[in-house]
């Protein structure tokens, strides 16, 4: 049934449980498994960074961003390698640069993929994931299955 599955994480997921699906996926039909990263570029979901005080704390926010975007990608690698290997599944691993949205569409198109999987985050102030996965769901010329976060409830 699908033979080339694409599983774009971001590392901000809270729940490892579709990556561990994806995998079983690609073992059950014996599919090629992708895992794609997209680091995001731009930083206008964060607000007013351009009105901080100074270029310098402008500077000092823009490196942290990216700081954090660098420790989720080599979290997201060691959490997938983990995986793979208890899982006994070979996958390849792509980064791209840019809009998510864009980044994975055309991934999407340039791999050729049958099934997209897609964990999320919970809402809140600045998170463009759900965004992201409106815009991947109504544009995806493939399967797209979408795992949603859960929050626990105290």
């Amino acid at each position: 049934m699908f033979k080339n599955i694409l599983l774009a994480v971001s590392g901000e997921e809270t729940s490892e449980n579709f990556i561990g699906l994806a995998m079983d996926l690609a073992l059950c039909y014996g599919a090629n498994l992708t895992a794609l990263h997209v680091t995001e570029t731009s930083l206008a979901h964060y607000g007013y960074v351009d009105q901080l005080a100074s270029s310098i704390a402008r500077e000092q926010f823009i490196h942290y961003i990216h700081d954090q975007a660098a420790e989720r990608k080599t979290r997201v690698r060691s959490t997938l390698d983990a995986l793979a290997a208890e899982k006994g599944i070979n996958y390849q691993w792509k980064i791209r640069n840019g809009n998510p949205a864009v980044e994975i569409l055309d991934e999407i198109k340039a791999g050729g993929y049958d099934l997209v999987v897609l964990g999320t985050k919970p809402a809140s102030p600045g998170n463009t994931s759900r965004r992201v996965k409106e815009i991947l769901a109504k544009n995806t010329p493939c399967s797209v299955f979408i795992q949603e976060s859960r929050q626990s409830k105290k």
